[in-house]
């Protein structure tokens, strides 16, 4: 359990390097860590008194956290405030698109091993390996804001919504990571043609291993939880 000062948990200031003793041994924490203004998270102690009560924006803080921790032992160079923004996008894009956050994190995994800067052969690029014209299509489909391939903020939200693309061509989770990776267009060609590359079909399977995994060690917070993959609602 990590100790609580004025309000702010000592082991995540420390993290973020922001940590500065007075002599009576209080805590300041600055009010921005970089561009953008960011809220503190309730200590422990609060938090859990607020779970206790089914606080739901404790709930919400609480996955935020966890998520945010998970990204900052996966990303340890990036900018600290990115880790928190990075963390709500994949929450809220995740719950919009009616997919389980995991599978979001699974994918990051095998696409890139959580680096914004990866570039594949086939001139994928980012977190989760877009092509460029595929990451400015989904930003202008959707109006999602910046088509910087190596902002991972962006990167991740047209990803995301990419993927909701592809479950919906595909329902079934693993044909459509298979669409993710290869292009709906190129899978159609190669289902119809009886034969799918075992590269494609493997790339799936790491996936789905990856999100298993993820399920054991990195569960969600009790709570309403997110569809795996459900098919769009329809419109009345």
């Amino acid at each position: 359990m990590a100790t609580s000062v004025t309000g702010v948990t000592v082991r995540g200031a420390v993290r973020l390097g922001l940590v500065t003793f007075l002599a009576a041994g209080a805590l300041t924490v600055p009010t921005k860590l970089s561009d953008r203004e960011r809220t503190i998270r309730p200590a422990e102690q609060e938090m859990g008194a607020c779970l206790a009560a089914g606080c739901p924006d404790a709930l919400g803080e609480r996955r935020v956290a966890r998520l945010e921790d998970h990204l900052f032992a996966r990303m340890p160079g990036l900018d600290p405030a990115l880790h928190e923004d990075l963390a709500r996008t994949i929450l809220a894009e995740a719950e919009a698109a009616r997919l389980d956050p995991l599978l979001v994190l699974a994918v990051i995994q095998v696409e890139s091993g959580y680096d914004p800067a990866a570039v594949s052969a086939a001139g994928a690029l980012g977190l989760m390996q877009l092509l460029p014209g595929t990451l400015k299509r989904e930003a202008k489909t959707f109006g999602t804001g910046s088509s910087d391939p190596y902002d991972p903020v962006a990167n991740v939200r047209a990803g995301i919504r990419y993927l909701r693309r592809c479950l919906d061509s595909y329902p079934d989770r693993e044909v459509a990571l298979m669409a993710y990776n290869a292009g709906p267009n190129r899978l159609y060609a190669w289902i119809h043609a009886g034969s799918v590359p075992t590269g494609v079909v493997g790339y799936a399977r790491r996936v789905l291993a990856e999100y298993h995994r993820l399920r054991r060690t990195l569960p969600e917070e009790s709570g309403p939880r997110f569809a795996d993959a459900g098919a769009p609602p329809r419109a009345r």
